[in-house]
């Protein structure tokens, strides 16, 4: 797959899990993230959108895979959370 395919996955997959986000904080209210921080505290309780957010991270590996700067990618507000998944992936 050519870069500029796997950047438009890596802007595709960014898309959803902002849409994600934007219906849970509709659903719940803006302290979203911290209900979902209180739910993991009393028991399990799955991130609705941890789904998104690791196709996200998959999207930005492959474009990272394929020569790409993660320096040249858009990932808004998510960039820290991405960088901080991938530097927690063990080596290949």
């Amino acid at each position: 797959m050519g870069r500029s395919r796997l950047a438009d996955a890596v802007r595709r997959a960014r898309a959803e899990l902002e849409a994600c986000i934007e219906r849970e904080e509709l659903a719940y209210g803006p302290d979203y993230y911290l209900d979902v921080a209180r739910m993991e505290d009393e028991g399990p309780a799955p991130d609705p959108c941890l789904e998104r957010f690791n196709e996200l991270v998959a999207a930005v590996r492959a474009y990272r895979e394929d020569g790409g700067a993660l320096g040249d990618l858009d990932l808004g507000v998510h960039a820290r959370a991405v960088r901080a998944a991938l530097e927690d992936e063990p080596p290949a």
